[in-house]
């Protein structure tokens, strides 16, 4: 467990770890006792339940080069207040949602070769985390970590942020969830999260959908609308599929966007 003596580097903005804003603040910080960056999610202990469940779960996950690796936790008192912190591997390229952000500002959309190779990292780090018996449940270009130059100039990419993972059962079916309602964010849930609040593996596939069609577009599937109106389309109209792909690709996405999510 790292030390709770820190230097903060730079604090992220929420709107960069958007699932965070009830939860604390985001940092970069070095130890006074080695040159390791890492970033430490802090909530004041009170509020820390989502932080400390984080920390269970990732303690399950080391060992998958797609999984944010995670250092340890420790308690401190900031300003009087207990405050639990959570310390992860620091990412120097942000965030997959930046790296599309930046992406379609520069006029230079993604190629499917990238999209691909960047799929493929991300599917590496889900099937390890079903593996182990959960469900990521908020799997979006925000949570989704990105490192230094992998190869041709594209990154390493990591799943982070499991605050809202849930246990589905080592050795279960690929369906076995729990009936709740929706816990991840709205534009990359599935069907079934709003109609039946069910939570299983194949939630995460719908979700890795959305993030892959935002990669190949710069845009999410579904338009700027109202709550009420993003809920009823999630539930009664399929996702957009780009039409300037290939038909592996067009294919993919299909299987992905299954509504029924036995068969996804």
């Amino acid at each position: 467990m790292p030390s709770a003596s820190h230097q903060i580097l730079s604090s992220v903005s929420s709107d960069h770890f958007s699932s965070l804003d009830s939860l604390g603040v985001y940092y970069a910080v070095k130890f006074y006792s080695s040159s390791l960056f890492a970033d430490v999610k802090c909530s004041d202990i009170y509020r820390s339940n989502s932080l400390k469940l984080e920390a269970q779960i990732l303690t399950t996950l080391k060992g998958c080069p797609n999984v944010v690796k995670f250092f340890g936790a420790a308690l401190s008192v900031d300003n009087g207040i207990p405050t639990y912190n959570l310390f992860v591997e620091y990412a120097c390229g942000g965030s997959l949602h930046d790296l599309i952000i930046n992406s379609k500002r520069g006029m230079m959309q993604m190629s499917e070769l990238e999209v691909g190779f960047y799929t493929y990292q991300l599917l590496n780090g889900i099937v390890h985390v079903h593996k182990k018996g959960w469900v990521h449940c908020d799997i979006k270009p925000a949570n989704v970590l990105v490192f230094d130059n992998e190869r041709g100039g594209m990154h390493k990419l990591k799943l982070a942020d499991f605050g809202l993972s849930l246990r589905v059962g080592d050795g279960m079916s690929y369906m076995t969830g729990r009936a709740l309602s929706n816990r991840g964010t709205l534009l990359y849930a599935p069907p079934e999260s709003l109609t039946h609040g069910f939570h299983s593996k194949a939630y995460d596939i719908w979700s890795l959908g959305c993030t892959v069609a935002e990669m190949m577009t710069g845009y999410r599937v579904w338009i700027d609308c109202s709550t009420k109106d993003l809920q009823w389309m999630i539930m009664n109209e399929d996702p957009m599929i780009p039409t300037n792909i290939s038909e592996i690709a067009k294919e993919f996405l299909h299987q992905c966007f299954i509504r029924d999510p036995l068969g996804r």
